[in-house]
């Protein structure tokens, strides 16, 4: 326990579990607070928070890891709820420690979830299973109320219950694909779109209403806190700073103001100003969102930044001044998390990729979009890279919908049929040319790094580079010795290993060594004054690598907050997103 007004530990640790503890609840028993907590050690406990004493023996009629946990009342008696991975929900009597009726069963491998909730007139409790299935169930009778439905294509991480505009809700987070949906417990619909932003699994969900208005506030395996307008799905502001993993968050009071407090894998807990993260959003200048995607181009002889943002727009900037260049570019209906710029008809265009599962062509110089948006792509597109085959502007694009596309970026016209040999979404691609060839090399969160000809978007016969064991994070491409190179950084899942940047030949697959950047959650790589170069970031710190020795250039940039989106040119330009801001650093 601990008190957030001066950050210290209340009491004594409450030890007794014998396995890692993962879930937790608190209620009022008898007139004294508790809490109840969930372990791996396959056990519930109460706990007497005035004393620090466990309250009578452990529930332990689960036969496998407990994980999921809630309290609530039934018949008017205090009441916990718990979900274990024997794929049980099981009624507990906090007074008594007694189990309540039979296990409520039907989940068919495991119940990680529980929550309760209103549902005409009767308590409910929403269960959370395997492979996104949802379960609603009486929480007096154990009976199953209709059939259970999916919420997500692959796994959810957490489940929460509420209300929106007096209806009753479940929401939940995605693990795989980092949305957050919102259902409407009685059709079992979904309402509205899902909540696009987090990067990773969706861990922690908490709600709350400030100046009349209600917000949810979410924590994620990307280390952020976000917060959102609940009746929108619009994202208001992200919290930076843990480093590491957050597994959730809980909503209070201090000092007179709504805070979040959130737990991370870095160890730390820690305490956020939701008043802050609100005002931030209505007077934020600019982008009004995280800047995701970054790129340089020149406009008409003036060298611009372009960018694009969770805000949903494209906006341009003098690179020299700083000063935003002409108008910005509105029209995607997601975050814009892809951006490349080529050249068509002597006209500097850009070509974005939203999570509004569109592709789209910009006219920098009149500010308008060209044409209409491109189709095709089923889920959000993540990455964008130009090039030009055969006197052709080419755009690639890839996404969370698994596929590779090409496109003639003059003609709009979709180039092959869409490359479909991943097995999971594609993070990341950029185009090399091999003996004359024009290629484009994807990255996958399976690990899995394809290379396809430009100009048929299938598959070559040059044997790709080894699967990677964690998932492709960044990808960039260069050449290195007059020989294309692709650099690639990984997920780090096990934060006991440090993970570096790898380079790989294009040509052969052959793995050509490291770089000693570790962690990197940013990348990207170019030629200046005709010298490869790679550009890394990680948290808040940018470092700029020599790819012919793998020696640091110069001293580590440090920035504010970190780093989302970095580009550097041929002049030697480099331009770090962060936050809602963009900084430009010079290579000589």
């Amino acid at each position: 326990m601990w008190d957030l007004a001066t950050k210290q530990q209340i009491g004594i640790p409450l030890t007794g579990h014998t396995g890692a503890v993962y879930g937790l609840a608190t209620a009022t028993l008898d007139g004294r607070p508790v809490a109840v907590s969930a372990s791996n050690d396959k056990s519930a406990r109460v706990w007497d928070l005035t004393t620090g004493r466990q309250i009578g023996s452990p529930f332990t009629a689960h036969a496998a890891i407990v994980r999921g946990v809630t309290t609530t009342t039934l018949h008017g008696r205090p009441a916990a709820v718990t979900g274990g991975f024997d794929g049980t929900v099981r009624v507990w009597d906090l007074a008594t420690g007694e189990q309540l009726g039979e296990p409520f069963t039907g989940h068919a491998h495991m119940a990680t979830d529980v929550a309760t909730a209103e549902l005409d007139g009767r308590t409910v409790v929403v269960s959370n299973g395997s492979l996104g299935e949802m379960r609603v169930s009486d929480l007096a009778t154990g009976e199953q109320l209709g059939e259970p439905f999916t919420t997500h294509e692959d796994s959810v991480s957490t489940l929460a219950t509420t209300t929106l505009h007096g209806r009753p809700v479940a929401v939940t987070g995605g693990h795989y694909d980092g949305t957050v949906r919102v259902w409407d417990l009685a059709t079992r619909q979904l309402i509205g779109k899902p909540w696009v932003g987090h990067e990773r699994g969706v861990d922690g969900l908490a709600f709350t209403t400030f100046r009349g208005r209600p917000v949810a506030v979410t924590a994620g395996a990307d280390r952020t806190v976000r917060l959102w307008n609940f009746t929108t799905g619009e994202q208001l502001h992200v919290f930076t700073g843990h480093a590491d993993f957050v597994w959730s968050v809980d909503l209070t009071v201090l000092d007179g103001r709504p805070v979040a407090v959130t737990g991370s894998s870095d160890g730390t807990v820690r305490v956020w100003d939701l008043q802050f993260g609100l005002e931030a959003a209505e007077s934020a200048v600019g982008h009004r969102r995280q800047v995701r995607a970054v790129t340089t181009a020149v406009v008409d002889g003036q060298p611009v930044v372009v960018t694009g943002s969770d805000d949903h727009s494209v906006r341009l900037w003098d690179l020299t001044s700083g000063q935003p260049f002409g108008q910005p570019l509105m029209g995607h209906n997601g975050p814009v998390r892809a951006l490349a710029t080529t050249v068509v008809d002597d006209r500097t265009v850009a070509v974005t990729g939203s999570d509004d599962c569109t592709v789209r062509i910009w006219d920098l110089a009149a500010s308008k979009q060209l044409g209409a948006p491109l189709t095709g792509h089923t889920a959000a597109v993540r990455s964008v890279a130009t090039t030009s085959a055969h006197g052709q502007p080419l755009a690639v694009t890839a996404g969370t919908d698994k596929t590779v596309r090409v496109w003639n970026v003059a003609t709009g016209e979709q180039i092959g049929a869409p490359g479909v040999s991943h097995r999971r979404w594609v993070r990341a691609v950029d185009t090399a040319v091999i003996d004359g060839t024009p290629v484009s090399v994807a990255g996958s969160f399976h690990g899995a790094l394809r290379i396809r000809e430009l100009a048929t978007n299938r598959q070559t016969s040059i044997p790709s580079p080894r699967r990677h064991d964690p998932p492709v994070r960044q990808l960039a491409t260069t050449v290195v010795g007059g020989q294309p190179v692709a650099l690639t950084t990984s997920e780090n899942w096990n934060w006991e290993k440090d993970v570096p940047v790898r380079l790989w030949e294009v040509t052969t697959g052959r793995h050509l060594g490291e770089l000693p950047a570790v962690n990197v959650q940013v990348l990207t790589a170019a030629s200046v004054y005709g010298h490869p170069v790679a550009v890394t970031a990680s948290g808040p710190t940018v470092e700029v690598w020599d790819l012919t020795t793998r020696r640091q250039i110069g001293p580590r940039l440090h920035l504010p907050d970190a780093v989302t989106a970095v580009a550097v040119d041929e002049a030697g330009h480099i331009v770090v997103g962060f936050r809602s801001g963009l900084a430009v650093f010079g290579v000589e």
